[in-house]
């Protein structure tokens, strides 16, 4: 079995421009991924706690990581480079977004509040307080007029971001809601709950429009992709399945990871990336036929690796122990196989899959 980033990955976030892929897991690391190669290119280290969540600013320059001690951590995207802990007044952080214009983050806190703070500050803005139990995911419309927001008490919450006031409160799931996210347009907002089921809103009318049910088992994540065609949805059952919004049709199930899946992400292209409890990230193409996963990479301790399902495969650092290959009840150590199996050989690092 394939294990890296401390045997889990809580989030995986594409930057706006899909050049880089983020990634955490409780190894207390955020791990930086040039997407086409697979190569890791860097890793943001301040912190050894257990990361929850990591996300890029709108317009891919600053990278917000938080921990489970309510910590909030800005880094410089392109450098990689700390820039300043935001002090969020929660002594645990369940969920954190980005305003549009990249000037505010919203914090999901402890106290079952959702507070905003400017980020060239850290100056409290606001504070959205009435929620029944804690809230474990929060999104900005695209026009960063209104935020939604799930919570523990199976509510979404649509709040107008000036006023601070609750303008829609939506009713349906009959669990905990575990990831709310808008369509790129803003109209459709999805949500998805330990209920195993994502519902699917009209955000103008507050009215639901689908249902999606078709997993078995708790979910923790949807993702819509950037030309709204599609939503990823995925949890417990080891699927990720893909639906048209505007039908309610399931178009694809992904299948490959192992264990549990906490995050999917798309990127501008179409890429879906995913992440959970087998330690592994995937890279999906979702538009065609035949095999639908790309690549696989790994976090490792000492280094990283990458392999896509026909045999290439590039790695760095000392993975000796941590990633090899296997035929039958056979393993072999990486390069034992390159001159006897044509399929399987190592790439440069720099060179796309």
């Amino acid at each position: 079995m394939l294990r890296g980033h401390g045997r889990r990955i809580n989030q995986v976030r594409f930057s706006p421009d899909g050049g880089q892929l983020a990634t955490i897991g409780n190894d207390g690391l955020a791990r930086l991924w040039h997407p086409p190669t697979g190569q890791q290119t860097g890793q943001l280290t301040r912190t050894a706690d257990r990361l929850i969540s990591v996300l890029f600013s709108p317009a891919g320059d600053r990278i917000a990581t938080g921990t489970n001690d309510g910590g909030v951590y800005l880094w410089n995207a392109v450098s990689g480079a700390f820039e300043r802990e935001m002090d969020v007044e929660t002594d645990h952080l369940w969920a954190e977004a980005f305003s549009p214009a990249g000037d505010v983050l919203a914090t999901a806190n402890d106290d079952d509040t959702v507070r905003l703070w400017y980020c060239t500050t850290g100056r409290h803005m606001r504070t959205f307080a009435d929620h029944h139990g804690r809230v474990r995911s929060i999104a900005f419309s695209p026009d960063g007029k209104m935020l939604a927001t799930g919570c523990d008490d199976r509510v979404v919450r649509l709040w107008d971001v000036e006023t601070g006031d609750c303008v829609a409160s939506l009713t349906g799931h009959e669990d905990r809601v575990y990831s709310v996210v808008f369509s790129h347009g803003g109209a459709l907002l999805a949500s998805a709950s330990n209920d195993g089921t994502a519902l699917l809103w009209d955000v103008a009318s507050a009215k639901r429009t689908r249902k999606l049910a078709g997993h078995e088992g708790r979910l923790w994540s949807a993702a819509f992709s950037a030309d709204g065609t599609m939503l990823a949805t995925a949890g417990d059952d080891l699927t990720i399945r893909l639906w048209d919004p505007d039908t309610g049709a399931e178009l694809r199930i992904l299948r490959g990871h192992t264990r549990r899946i906490w995050s999917v992400a798309f990127s501008p292209d179409g890429t879906l990336a995913s992440g959970g409890d087998d330690g592994t990230i995937r890279l999906w193409d979702t538009a065609g036929g035949g095999d639908p996963l790309r690549l696989t990479l790994l976090g490792l301790p000492e280094g990283w690796a990458a392999l896509a399902p026909d045999g290439r495969y590039k790695q760095e650092g000392d993975v000796a122990g941590q990633f090899w290959l296997a035929v039958g009840m056979c393993r072999f150590d990486s390069g034992e196989l390159d001159s006897y199996l044509p399929a399987v050989r190592r790439l440069p690092l720099d060179q796309e899959f």
